[in-house]
C-alpha cells in the first residue's frame, strides 16, 4: 500500500467554456507539479450552472442546449483527456452532456478521466428545484476502477441522500467524489446562510465516516446568478476527520493519503474496530428496498 496525493478546487465559474478550462488547465498544471494524481473540479464547472435555481429562466434553459456536449465525442472530454495523459493525472469534472439518441435530452454530469483515457461518466440522480426542468435524472450509481482506488460520483443535492453514498461503498467505492454547486444562500432568499452551510458541513463528513471511506467535494465560490456559492471545497479521511478544506475563497487543496490502508485502519482501529457495512442488518430494513 502507499500513498497517492490528490487534489479538489473551488472556483468562480463562467458561462463562458474557454474561461472555465483555462482556469482547468492552471490548476491542473500546479497540480501535477507538486504530484497530485487526482483533481476535482465542481459541478457544471466546463459550462457554468443554472442562472436561477429557485425559478426556471429562458435564459438558463437556452444556455445549456447551446453548450452541452457528447461524452467522449466531445471538443472539452478528448481536450482533457489529451491534458490527462500528458499530465499522468485523473481529472473530474462537471458539465452538460446531450444524450447520442435523443438531442433535446440534456443530463448534468460529471467526467472521469486519466492517464489511460476515458473513464467513465455519472448522470446525477436528485434534482433539486428547476433542474428538473433543465435535464433528465440518471438511473445509477457506477463505480469505476482507477490505479488510485475505486471511485464513486455523487453530484450536489446527491450527498443529502445517505442511499447513495451508501449504494456506492456497498459497491466497492474507496472514494466518494462529489462536485456542486452549493449555495450560502439564494440573493434576496431569507434562507438562513447558517443552516446552508451547516448541511454542506454536515453531509460531506457524515457522508465518510457512515461509510468508512474517502470524501472528496469541490464547490463552486463567490456570486453567480442568484446564489452566492460557499466554497469551502475539503479533503475528508476515511474516519470522517478533515485532511484539508478551502474556506470561502477560491483556490485549491491536496491531502497525501493511503487509500486502502486508510480504509482498512478506518473499519478497524479507528471506531473501537467497527465495521459499519459489516455490521449492517439489511433483513432488518424493510423500507429501504421499497419501490415508492
Amino acid at each position: 500500500m502507499s500513498k497517492v496525493t490528490v487534489a479538489t478546487v473551488a472556483m468562480t465559474v463562467s458561462h463562458d467554456k474557454k474561461v472555465n478550462l483555462k482556469k482547468f488547465y492552471r490548476y491542473i498544471d500546479e497540480a501535477a507539479a507538486k504530484g497530485a494524481k487526482l483533481i476535482v473540479f465542481p459541478e457544471q464547472s466546463l459550462h457554468g450552472y443554472l442562472h436561477n435555481l429557485g425559478q426556471i429562466k429562458m435564459e438558463s434553459l437556452r444556455h445549456q442546449h447551446e453548450v452541452a456536449e457528447y461524452v467522449p465525442e466531445g471538443d472539452s472530454t478528448q481536450a482533457l483527456i489529451a491534458k490527462a495523459k500528458e499530465k499522468d493525472i485523473y481529472i473530474i469534472w462537471g458539465m452538460s452532456e446531450r444524450d447520442k439518441d435523443r438531442i433535446d435530452v440534456l443530463y448534468n454530469v460529471n467526467v472521469l478521466v486519466g492517464p489511460e483515457g476515458f473513464i467513465g461518466v455519472y448522470r446525477k440522480v436528485h434534482q433539486p428545484l428547476d433542474e428538473l426542468h433543465v435535464f433528465y435524472p440518471g438511473q445509477d450509481f457506477p463505480v469505476f476502477e482507477t490505479t488510485i482506488g475505486k471511485i464513486g460520483m455523487l453530484i450536489c443535492y446527491d450527498q443529502s441522500f445517505p442511499e447513495a453514498a451508501r449504494e456506492l461503498a456497498l459497491n466497492g467505492a474507496e472514494i466518494l467524489v462529489m462536485t456542486t454547486a452549493w449555495p450560502l444562500t439564494a440573493i434576496g432568499s431569507d434562507y438562513r446562510t447558517d443552516h446552508c452551510m451547516y448541511l454542506f458541513n454536515l453531509y460531506n463528513r457524515t457522508r465518510a465516516a457512515e461509510n468508512q471511506c474517502f470524501f472528496i467535494g469541490s464547490n463552486h465560490i463567490g456570486v453567480s446568478g442568484d446564489h452566492d456559492f460557499c466554497g469551502h471545497s475539503r479533503i475528508v479521511g476515511a474516519d470522517g476527520v478533515t485532511l484539508a478544506e478551502l474556506g470561502y475563497e477560491e483556490g485549491m487543496v491536496m491531502a497525501s493519503i493511503d487509500v486502502k490502508a486508510d480504509i482498512i485502519k478506518a473499519r478497524t482501529e479507528s471506531f473501537l474496530g467497527l465495521s459499519q457495512l459489516k455490521d449492517r442488518r439489511p433483513i432488518a430494513y424493510k423500507r429501504i428496498p421499497e419501490d415508492f
